[in-house]
């Protein structure tokens, strides 16, 4: 079961406001597997600058209630109940 592009669309909209709200490029994606979503961060790769979007929600299967469970993260998210951090290696991690 894949999502309506619309709803993808806005659930993308809604990461990214919450991204520039807590200080993070974040986009909600679906997987190549269409059935499989997530959020992912960006990422700077420091040995050659460029950007690279790592998955810090999922991906998580539609089915198993992946929406929801970004929904409610990205609250937690945006409330500061959890919060993104750069791990050993500088990539993006939910805590």
């Amino acid at each position: 079961m894949a999502l309506d592009p619309e709803l993808i669309v806005a659930l993308d909209e809604r990461a990214q406001q919450i991204g520039m709200q807590i200080g993070w490029d974040l986009r909600f994606i679906t997987a190549p597997n269409p059935e499989y979503v997530g959020v992912t961060a960006a990422a700077i790769d420091r040995n050659d600058d460029s950007v690279n979007h790592i998955f810090v929600i999922g991906p998580s299967e539609i089915s198993k209630g992946a929406v929801e469970n970004i929904r409610s993260t990205l609250d937690h998210l945006v409330s500061g109940i959890r919060r993104i951090v750069l791990d050993e290696d500088g990539d993006p991690r939910l805590m």
